[in-house]
């Protein structure tokens, strides 16, 4: 199924463990499929998409993703497609 709105969420993480609980909970607070991205340059780097439909969670989101992995660069853009 091709998404027509997600968000794309980048961040670093070093630690695995922590990067699996970003998504689980990600998964969990949205009820949304996630797309899991990993550079293949620099480990640490990585890249999530949530689809969801609705464009007013990119605070809450970025918030959230902050404090689950103390990373001072999260960053989270809304895509939509359809347009």
């Amino acid at each position: 199924m091709q998404h027509k709105k997600l968000y794309r969420i980048y961040f670093t993480e070093f630690n695995d463990e922590n990067f699996k609980k970003v998504v689980d909970i990600l998964k969990e607070k949205y009820n949304s499929q996630v797309n899991i991205m990993k550079s293949n340059v620099i480990d640490e780097f990585r890249a999530i998409e949530l689809y969801l439909d609705n464009d007013s969670y990119l605070n809450e989101i970025k918030s959230l993703v902050t404090s689950l992995t103390g990373s001072q660069y999260v960053r989270v853009d809304f895509i939509d497609t359809s347009r």
